[in-house]
């Protein structure tokens, strides 16, 4: 699982998840997917995702304005 290089440098983050989201991580991590816990599973799902975000420049990108088509 992804984690802090340094364990002093992570920072806790508290989620509200849909009932069918968090039943899918409970699921992944009864299967042994990804993490034990369903925790452990949204953690990793959530680094790996924001480090791609970030890889991929993400923060950079805008929504186009939309276009008078009529």
């Amino acid at each position: 699982m992804a984690r802090p290089e340094n364990r002093s440098e992570a920072r806790a983050l508290s989620l509200t998840l849909p009932t069918e989201t968090f039943n899918y991580l409970v699921l992944l991590a009864t299967r042994g997917k990804l993490g034990r816990t369903e925790n452990e599973v949204a953690t990793h799902i959530l680094v790996r995702e924001a480090y791609a975000m970030q890889l991929r420049a993400f923060h950079n990108e805008s929504i186009p304005p939309p276009t008078d088509q009529e």
